[in-house]
């Protein structure tokens, strides 16, 4: 009795380990629910508060100190000494509160849910794609470009994007990706329009 409960619990475990770390196809392909539901890298530590205690952080590419304070809705209030850090640091924060959604409407903008999610966006792509969203994010930053102050706006942001990216490390600091099939791409100005 005692060695069929044992192989009953094994063969539930196995069965239970398999099917949480295998991406399904119930009409509209699912991530692996394992990687989703980790309690350590997945979904669950973006329901955790977030109150990081006040951190010096070197960052390349700042000219003066600059000074990050969170009020108690978590609403950053960036203070900076120049214009571009402020735009520097601006990116950084945007960055580190929403990656995920900065990767996800990019690539929502671009026609390429599908590279996320799989072939049941297809069709979602295939509108956005003949909408034209690159054209017109091209065009509006050919636009901005001509103005160098604009110029100056968006390359700093973006600097200040791909500076929170390249500190990312595989774990808890990439919670929110931890169900996409790639990396964050580097930040340049016409994916931030």
């Amino acid at each position: 009795m005692r060695l069929t409960k044992f192989l009953l619990s094994l063969t539930l475990a196995a069965a239970l380990t398999f099917f949480l770390n295998t991406s399904w196809n119930f009409g509209t392909p699912i991530p692996p629910l394992g990687k989703f539901l980790d309690p350590f890298h997945g979904f669950w530590q973006n329901a955790e508060s977030d109150k990081s205690e006040s951190q010096e952080l070197p960052l390349a590419g700042l000219k003066e100190e600059v000074t990050i304070i969170y009020d108690s809705l978590r609403v950053p209030h960036i203070f900076a000494k120049n214009d571009e850090d402020l735009y520097f640091a601006q990116g950084y924060v945007t960055a580190k509160d929403r990656l995920w959604q900065m990767e996800f409407q990019t690539h929502a903008g671009a026609g390429r849910i599908s590279e996320i999610i799989g072939k049941a966006a297809l069709d979602f792509d295939r509108t956005q794609r003949r909408m034209g969203m690159v054209f017109a994010a091209q065009n509006s930053l050919s636009a901005m470009e001509a103005d160098p102050g604009s110029k100056s706006m968006i390359d700093r942001y973006s600097a200040g994007v791909n500076a929170y990216i390249q500190s990312l490390t595989y774990g808890p600091t990439l919670k929110s990706h931890c169900c996409w099939p790639t990396w964050p791409k580097p930040s340049t100005p016409a994916r931030r329009i």
